[in-house]
């Protein structure tokens, strides 16, 4: 009996955690690819193109600590 109700209750908050992590990831991915787009918007010149083509690493730098800091600020954010 105790067992079933242990199981019942493990089973209820794993499912639980399991939808909110994947809520909480669509939720930080989408915001990490609106924060490039907006800085893609700002800086002259197309970020992609310029990454890609012209191999400018100092850009490619750059917008990944951009990125990676705004992950970070919504990582703590979503976390508490």
């Amino acid at each position: 009996m105790l067992n079933t109700i242990l199981t019942t209750l493990l089973n209820v908050s794993l499912q639980d955690g399991i939808t909110q992590s994947l809520i909480y990831s669509v939720i930080g991915l989408a915001m990490a690819i609106l924060a490039y787009k907006i800085i893609d918007w700002i800086t002259p010149g197309d970020i992609s193109q310029q990454i890609a083509k012209e191999n400018n690493v100092a850009l490619a730098v750059v917008v990944g600590s951009l990125i990676l800091g705004v992950c970070i600020i919504i990582a703590q954010v979503i976390g508490g």
